[in-house]
């Protein structure tokens, strides 16, 4: 990898390590707005409703945008927007303003990742390196900072404005920083890329329509994925502070022991799955993962909760590295550029992180936050099941589509 490629990947993980900081901060207080505006599970789930939402519609246009714009420019400027938004949460004064205000918050947090995972994508092809373990390593990371950060804020009960406020202004800082070293993608990958690539998945005797199955195949295990992950991130807090009864310094470290466990694993990911088979990844790291939400379920004490996030967050952590980076393959070995297949796989794995914390919200109101998080164990279970079943329909190599034999 050159010194420009280099430059840019760390520039990449720093707009990354900057988006997982800012939403991890928003996480942490969602039981204090909970408070502040006396709300019932029910709207609560609202009020993500409005984040999912946004990120929902933005999806639909994101790519063409990012296409347009470049994954460089388009990561920095989501970025700044994603920053501002957040920083003025908790200035927010009725819950009629925060609905509408979350919604314009989920439009820059998506168009973010996807814009981020973009330029991942383009780095990679343009290395030859497998990169996005370090990317989501440094989300998560960010993520741990935020959480962290959050939780000592709320224990020495300052005001969350200036917390805010804080990150937001770093975050600033980091993405103009960054924007000298992210990379855009050349001007002609617009639209009429489309036939070019369709004639070159056509001649190399690939089955268009298989490929976009695969794709598909590893957007819904990510989707699976990040059901878990936006529900950890979203409803850990309130599960310690509600569920736990946790002091309020210990609020936000089942976050916090989420996002270490997340980069942990993903930090030291890459080298794993050089050398351990990708199907014994999968199984062990959801057998971990399901082990800790187990624990964090079943045993709901302040120190036991948070092994349990920990456990969890270890054990989910390659899931996204491994889909991303097989879609990536799959389009390289078809003919088709990685940010197009990157395209398709994204769009339905990031409804998840959208959708999970929507899930548990009506859910807990009938049931209860403890019987809503059990749902979460399903979705590991159908990770690992549906890897090894794509494993098997795809002759051990879930990222190669097998050319018919000529006649």
């Amino acid at each position: 990898m050159n010194r420009d490629l280099r430059r840019a990947r760390l520039a990449a993980m720093a707009v990354l390590f900057c988006n997982g900081m800012l939403y991890s901060t928003w996480g942490v207080y969602i039981p204090a707005i909970k408070q502040k505006f006396a709300l019932s599970d029910g709207l609560l789930a609202i009020a993500m409703v409005a984040v999912a939402t946004g990120g929902i519609v933005t999806l639909a246009r994101a790519g063409d945008w990012i296409l347009r714009t470049g994954s460089g420019r388009a990561s920095v400027r989501s970025g700044i927007l994603m920053a501002a938004s957040t920083a003025v949460v908790p200035a927010i004064p009725s819950y009629a303003v925060l609905v509408p205000f979350l919604f314009i918050y989920g439009i820059a947090t998506a168009a973010n990742d996807v814009a981020a995972n973009s330029q991942g994508a383009y780095i990679e092809a343009r290395s030859q390196r497998s990169i996005f373990g370090s990317l989501h390593g440094s989300f998560s990371a960010g993520g741990l900072v935020g959480a962290t950060l959050a939780s000592a804020w709320t224990g020495a009960t300052l005001a969350p404005l200036f917390n805010f406020a804080m990150v937001s202004a770093a975050s600033c800082v980091a993405m103009i920083g960054a924007s000298h070293f992210l990379m855009n993608e050349p001007s002609q990958a617009g639209s009429s890329r489309s036939t070019q690539e369709h004639d070159e998945i056509a001649s190399g005797n690939v089955d268009q329509r298989q490929v976009t199955m695969r794709l598909f195949a590893f957007g819904a295990l990510a989707f699976a994925g990040l059901v878990v992950e936006g529900a950890i991130y979203d409803w850990a807090a309130v599960y310690m502070r509600e569920v736990v009864k946790a002091a309020p310094s210990w609020t936000g470290l089942g976050y916090a022991a989420f996002a270490i466990g997340m980069a942990a694993g993903r930090v030291s990911g890459d080298w794993v799955r050089d050398r351990v088979a990708h199907r014994t990844v999968i199984v062990l790291s959801c057998g971990i993962c399901v082990t800790g939400l187990t624990i964090t379920l079943a045993l709901p004490t302040a120190g036991l909760a948070t092994a349990g996030f920990l456990l969890s967050g270890v054990g989910l952590s390659n899931v996204i590295p491994i889909m991303f980076s097989s879609a990536g393959k799959l389009s390289t070995t078809t003919g088709l550029p990685p940010s197009r297949g990157l395209a398709l796989t994204t769009r339905i794995a990031y409804v998840g992180l959208l959708a999970g914390p929507l899930a548990i919200g009506p859910l807990a109101e009938v049931f209860g936050l403890k019987l809503a998080l059990i749902v979460l164990t399903f979705s590991v279970f159908a990770i690992g099941c549906g890897w090894v079943v794509l494993s098997y329909l795809s002759g051990g190599v879930p990222w190669e589509i097998r050319r018919p034999n000529p006649v």
